[in-house]
């Protein structure tokens, strides 16, 4: 690894823990050059994944884009996001356990729907809302509904 200081590709690793909920290792290092101390992350290399959207057009799969969407989901509620990470880092999970190249968007947003479904009703609601497109106030009334039926949420709601 070359260090990010003076360029030397000599250093020592002095500590190594898993990060990122197990999904990746931190290592920190110390250049054997100039002695300054850095961190480094290793993580698993995945096959691209494609998600197929509504209209036809396809795109990488990004985490950063679940969790973009259940920051909004979850806005001005009382949700950890470090919490978000992590589901957002199960929904990826889940998708990839499907073994495909090619994944439709709305197998994603009912990843993303279980796993709000776990964090807060609120946050569920209002995904359940965009996602399932709600057009009037017995679409609401039958997802919550169907909501009250299941599991309560881990983190209130």
């Amino acid at each position: 690894m070359r260090c990010p200081y003076c360029g030397v590709d000599d250093d020592r690793v002095i500590d190594s823990r898993g990060a990122e909920g197990g999904e990746a290792i931190r290592r920190r290092r110390q250049c054997r050059g100039c002695g300054q101390r850095f961190s480094t992350y290793e993580r698993a290399e995945h096959s691209v994944i494609l998600v197929v959207k509504r209209g036809g057009v396809t795109e990488p799969f990004q985490r950063d884009k679940v969790i973009s969407g259940m920051q909004r989901a979850t806005k001005n509620l009382p949700i950890d996001q470090e919490a978000l990470r992590r589901a957002a880092a199960r929904v990826e999970a889940r998708v990839r356990t499907l073994g495909r190249r090619l994944i439709a968007s709305e197998i994603i947003g009912a990843e993303v729907l279980d796993a709000l479904r776990d964090i807060d009703h609120v946050a569920y609601m209002r995904f359940a809302s965009v996602y399932k497109g709600f057009t009037s106030p017995d679409d609401f009334h039958r997802e919550l509904a169907s909501l009250e039926k299941q599991v309560p949420p881990k983190h209130g709601g």
